[in-house]
């Protein structure tokens, strides 16, 4: 069967089961006011979430989430729950990296193009959607589950502390969220500590591929975090920008004490311009600051505990603690 059938049986599905319940309703004449503020009111535990494209109500905490980003697996973990469906990419492996270990999940498809059936097979009390990939999808994801939208592809490091802590509102882990973000800022002031006693700060971090290359802004999530520790990122950026297009004479006009690449493409644009006359001579190069780093860690995953991986990796590799961790 097509998707749009499928979603037509699932709604004549939620349909009837609506009448049914109505129906039952009216043959005992017991039903209660959700406002009587009865012990048995569905609605004493509601939970209200304010996310990208509105609210939701949910009639509980939730338990069996699925999430179709990876920062929303990361959020998950660090609040010691683990999805019970995650918009894998077929990369089960990335998955135990984020975790630290095994786990086990659902794969409910790819995050551009998650799988609707799977998701629904899965029988989730929520969804977590990402807004830039999801939002037009949001009305076929609500008739699954309740969903919530929020900023992750394009956020920054400061939108991926708040989708923290509205997550764990949505799962009701709100106490745990404040002892780990107690946790992370101390993590994130220990590492600016160290940061200070660098003298040169100026940093360019980047995506490459074979067509391209994309800084990634003070914007950005990964720009942020640096930023956050106290190093200065020399492209700016905005949310409606936060990964440019960037050419190698713009990296040349900006002449970055240290660049940070990220790339799993074995023939990026990077691999090039190590050739050119104008690569060899920037700054970072002929200082050995140019630092190859893992894509997935530093672009990919965007959860609260990859920001400190990212901070202490960059200071590992500038200290020459690390080559390629």
């Amino acid at each position: 069967m097509n998707m749009q059938q499928w979603i037509k049986r699932l709604l004549i599905a939620g349909t009837c089961t609506a009448v049914l319940a109505g129906c039952g309703s009216n043959t005992t004449g017991t039903s209660t006011s959700a406002n009587s503020g009865s012990a048995d009111d569905p609605l004493a535990s509601a939970i209200t979430i304010k996310h990208d494209m509105g609210e939701t109500v949910l009639k509980e905490p939730a338990k069996n989430v699925v999430v179709l980003e990876w920062s929303f697996a990361d959020d998950l973990l660090a609040l010691g729950m683990t999805p019970t469906g995650i918009a894998d990419d077929n990369k089960p492996e990335a998955m135990n990296k984020l975790a630290g270990k095994s786990i086990e999940y659902m794969p409910v498809g790819e995050r551009e193009t998650p799988d609707l059936e799977k998701i629904a097979g899965v029988a989730p009390d929520l969804i977590i959607a990402d807004t830039d990939r999801h939002s037009k999808i949001k009305e076929q994801l609500d008739q699954i589950a309740p969903t919530i939208v929020l900023n992750s592809r394009k956020g920054s490091y400061k939108e991926s502390m708040e989708d923290f802590e509205v997550i764990a509102k949505a799962v009701g882990k709100e106490d745990e969220a404040k002892q780990r973000i107690a946790q992370h800022n101390q993590i994130m002031a220990n590492l600016k500590k160290q940061a200070d006693s660098l003298k040169e700060k100026r940093v360019l971090i980047g995506v490459a591929r074979k067509d391209g290359f994309n800084a990634h802004t003070t914007a950005s999530y990964a720009g942020a975090v640096l930023q956050e520790i106290g190093l200065d990122n020399v492209v700016k950026g905005t949310s409606q920008d936060p990964y440019p297009d960037t050419n190698l004479e713009t990296i040349t006009s900006l002449d970055p004490d240290m660049i940070f690449i990220a790339t799993d493409d074995s023939e990026a644009i990077t691999n090039e311009w190590k050739k050119l006359p104008v690569w060899n001579n920037l700054k970072a190069v002929k200082n050995n600051h140019v630092y190859m780093v893992d894509r997935d860690i530093w672009t990919r995953f965007r959860g609260i505990t990859p920001a400190e991986k990212i901070g202490q990796n960059a200071l590992d590799l500038i200290n020459g603690k690390v080559t390629f961790k």
